[in-house]
């Protein structure tokens, strides 16, 4: 689920979000149209400890309400709530959305520089996999941001996904609907790296076999791009633009997750 290592949490008496994350509106992430982000309180201390502990019950048990128990406890305590987190995770809606319009502009060829990168693709009768790196170079292109590894890794892990539930899928021609499914992949994959980032740390400390703590956490994939998809399905209608799409799945997603 990502490169992401696990995280301690913060040090007693620091912020939600960390020093380097950029305010809103200065890395584009958020529309004009977006909430305001709560102030950067100070959060609480071990603000991810019941969610580990949650966390560790699902790791024995495999019960899917030990998991519910451990994301609400994650997104509404560790990440201050659902809104809070969205602006925490706005890096995720900026990058999931600017997939979508490159797949949009590849299709539908109105972008002259889209166009000619299409046609020299084509001609290099890429792989699968070589074409969805090459892809993502050009939709994420390098900013130097600390979210960016794991947010390639999550876009390069949904358009396989996409490939491997559509097998015979033109990349360049797409339907609404699959590119749809790319930025809700995306997002659903990018949850699961915060998983892995803020409770991690429950995976090390609990002495179960490697094999079945692959199998808890290919549970927890299989799980959230479950209650990802449901939201995307209900906003896909009414978001034409993968951008704006990208930040109501976010923002809805992280509400259920936080009920």
């Amino acid at each position: 689920m990502g490169t992401s290592t696990s995280s301690s949490g913060g040090r007693p008496g620091s912020p939600f979000d960390p020093e380097w994350l950029a305010p809103d509106g200065a890395d584009g992430a958020i529309d004009s149209d977006a909430p305001a982000a709560p102030e950067n309180t100070i959060a609480p201390d071990r603000r991810f400890g019941p969610a580990r502990s949650q966390l560790g019950a699902f790791l024995r048990s495999g019960n899917r309400d030990d998991l519910r128990g451990a994301t609400r406890s994650m997104v509404s305590k560790g990440m201050g709530g659902a809104s809070r987190a969205a602006s925490t995770m706005r890096s995720t809606a900026r990058g999931a959305g600017a997939l979508g319009q490159f797949l949009i502009a590849a299709r539908e060829g109105t972008d002259q520089r889209v166009t000619d990168w299409v046609t020299r693709c084509r001609a290099a009768n890429l792989s699968a996999n070589d074409l969805a790196l090459e892809v993502l170079k050009e939709a994420i292109p390098e900013s130097g941001s600390i979210d960016e590894e794991s947010l390639r890794d999550a876009g390069a892990e949904a358009l396989a996904k996409l490939y491997e539930n559509h097998p015979d899928v033109d990349i360049f021609d797409l339907t609404d609907a699959q590119i749809a499914e790319v930025v809700g992949l995306t997002i659903a994959i990018q949850i699961c790296q915060r998983i892995d980032m803020q409770l991690g740390q429950t995976y090390e400390k609990l002495k179960h076999d490697p094999a079945q703590i692959q199998e808890r956490r290919a549970d927890i994939r299989e799980w959230v791009w479950a209650e990802v998809r449901v939201v995307m399905e209900e906003k896909k209608a009414s978001h034409a633009d993968p951008k704006s799409l990208a930040q109501s799945i976010l923002q809805s997603a992280l509400k259920v997750f936080a009920e």
